[in-house]
Parts: structure tokens; sequence; C-alpha cells
């Protein structure tokens, strides 16, 4: 079991990181920002395809390394775990470095093109000022489906905790085996509808950062730039409810098994159902709509005038880090990838990121 689970999520690590560049930004390519004329050129389409047979190549290669490790010491399950992370740290860690040496690559590519004067380049930020007000994401009263699931589980634990196993496990290894009690408490019985209630709040966050987020107008089709960053943002916003209400009901499956004493294999399957279905998601979603709304079609979309393109590379720190005291903006669209990040430069950010992590580390611990 250790092993498929193993080669899902490298091959799900690994496709991920090879699509990238495809479906960010039409503007951006490796962090840098080209605008979409640029980046149709043969020179980038060829970094692209360098990029990803060498993210390919070089990250099965460390998936393979870690296969052999597993089935080396597939006697310790503690070492099993060990390899298992560090193997999906080292593929992550290898797409890294591949990527900052194309990102370096394009950065000259860029500057060359400035000095021949086949790109220009302005510091005009477009910004449509009625975009906040428009509504681009569900509204938050969807949030009580998942905590009506979390009620349900609240509800169970205190009807069947008395009926409940005098121990309940804290640990089980790649196989679903159970590899640590602890005696029934209820604080231990918490746990889970406590993550419930932690889970609904994060995604609540990570909807108010949609909602927030700073605007990216492209230079070259503002208009079309904006339906696409909405319909983006409002596609996300679903999602982000959909996986939500997953989790939780995963949460709640797990609950159902350690108190009624169940088949502990329902709680494999669900859980791995659900990674299945959210990676599944997160793939399908960054081929069909792409970062910002960028493989989003409209059917009368002209070809871009070419027109001098934003100037703010300074600001994105080996193009993953976005780093701004000017800007007031918590939160930021990626450059590299789907989703958001934080500002770096402004403090609430990391306060509120910061916050989050605290928050469930507490309820692991308390719980």
């Amino acid at each position: 079991m250790e092993i498929i689970m193993y080669i899902f999520v490298s091959i799900a690590i690994i496709s991920l990181q090879a699509i990238t560049p495809f479906v960010i930004r039409k503007s951006e390519c490796f962090g840098v920002n080209v605008g979409e004329r640029a980046n149709r050129k043969a020179e980038l389409k060829q970094l692209k395809k360098q990029y990803v047979g060498q993210v390919i190549l070089w990250t099965s290669l460390v998936a393979i390394i870690g296969i052999a490790l597993l089935q080396g010491f597939n006697t310790s399950e503690s070492i099993q775990a060990g390899i298992f992370i560090a193997s999906m740290f080292g593929q992550l860690i290898v797409s890294f470095i591949i990527y900052y040496r194309f990102h370096l690559t394009t950065l000259q590519w860029k500057k060359e093109k400035i000095v021949s004067g086949e790109i220009t380049t302005n510091s005009i930020i477009l910004v449509d000022t009625s975009f906040h007000r428009k509504k681009m994401v569900i509204s938050y009263t969807w949030f009580i489906v998942p905590f009506l699931i979390f009620i349900i589980t609240l509800a169970i634990t205190v009807v069947f905790y008395q009926q409940a196993p005098m121990t309940f496990p804290t640990h089980f290894d790649m196989n679903g085996t159970v590899t640590n009690t602890v005696v029934k408490s209820p604080r231990i019985a918490l746990l889970f509808p406590m993550l419930q209630l932690a889970m609904i709040g994060l995604f609540i966050f990570i909807n108010f950062v949609i909602a927030r987020s700073k605007q990216q107008v492209e230079n070259e089709k503002p208009s079309d730039s904006l339906k696409r960053n909405m319909l983006f943002r409002q596609i996300f916003s679903k999602a982000m409810l959909i996986m939500c209400t997953i989790l939780v009901i995963d949460f709640l499956v797990t609950q159902v098994v350690i108190l009624l004493a169940l088949p502990i294999e329902i709680m494999t399957v669900t859980m791995l159902g659900s990674v299945v279905i959210i990676i599944f998601g997160v793939v399908l979603l960054s081929v069909k709509v792409g970062q910002g709304g960028s493989r989003l079609k409209f059917s009368n979309e002209p070809d871009g005038a070419n027109k001098p393109i934003r100037d703010d590379d300074a600001f994105w720190k080996a193009g993953i880090f976005y780093f701004n005291r000017n800007d007031p903006a918590l939160f930021v669209e990626k450059r590299f990838g789907i989703g958001w990040t934080i500002n770096a430069a402004r403090p609430v950010a990391w306060i509120s990121f910061l916050v989050i992590i605290l928050v469930i580390v507490l309820i692991t611990l308390l719980f």
C-alpha cells in the first residue's frame, strides 16, 4: 500500500510541476513578466519544453530512488515514513532548482529584448476601481454545509462516546495498521471535530483571500484580463468549498470508524478517495482554468497590440516571493503556480499566515 500511495503522490507532484509553465498567466514565463506576445516566441516555447523534460527526468529519478529505499527498509515503519516525506521534499527541491535556472535564463532573455527594443516596459498599473465591489466568490453562508457536517460529527461523538473502545488509535502506518493508541478521554475524542472546525475556518479565510487579493490587469488585453480574473476567482471559490466539504466528510468517517470500532479499511479507502479526488480536481482546474483564468477562452478575443508591459520583476524574488513595501495588498496571485501568496513585506500577511499554523499546531497538541 505504501508503494502505491508513494507512486501516486509522486506522479501528482511531477505532473503539477511539469505543467506549471503552461497554466500560469500568458504574460508570464518562469516568474518573469514578458508580455503575451513575447511569450509566444520560439525561444521561450523551447525553454518550456526543456524545463518539462528536465523536471520529469530528475524528479522521476528522485522518485525511483525513494521507491528503492522504501523497498529496502520495508521492515521499519518509522524509517519508511521518513523516506516518504524526504522524497516528496526532494522532488520539490529538485523542481525548484530546475525552475530557478530557467527563471534566470528568462530574466537575461528579457533584458536582451529590452535593449534591442523588442520589449518595452513601464510602471503603469491598470486598475478597475469597481473590481472588488463585484461578486467574485461564493457567499460565506455556503460554509453552513461543512459546518452542519461538523455538528453531526460532534453529535455522533457525544452519543457514542460511552460505548466507544477504551483506547483510541492515534497513529497508523502506510498500510492502515494501527501502530499507537491512547486511553479514551473527552479531549482525545474531540480531536477530529476540532480539526473539522479548524479546516472550515481555514477555507473561510481562503475564500476571503480570493475575494480581497490584489487585482491584476494585463496591459495588452485589459478587458479580457478582468473577465478571466473574475471567473478565476468564482471558480476557485466554489472549488475550495467542495474541497472543504470533502475533507470534513473524511474526518467524519474517521471519527465514526474510531467510535464504533469499524474496520480500518473503511477509513483508509475514504482517505485515499479524498486524496485522489482533490488531486484530480487541482490538476483539472490547472489545465482547464489556469492561473488568473489564463486558459479560459473568449470567442471574440482579439490579438493584443504590442503595448509596454508592467515592469515589476524587482518585487518578485526568484519569481516566487513577492516583497513590495509600497503595495498595501496583503495577498497576490502567484507568478509561478496556481493560487495566491502573501506580500512578504506586509507584517499583517505574515501574522495571518502564522496564526493559521499556530491554531493547527495547538489543536494537535491540546487534543
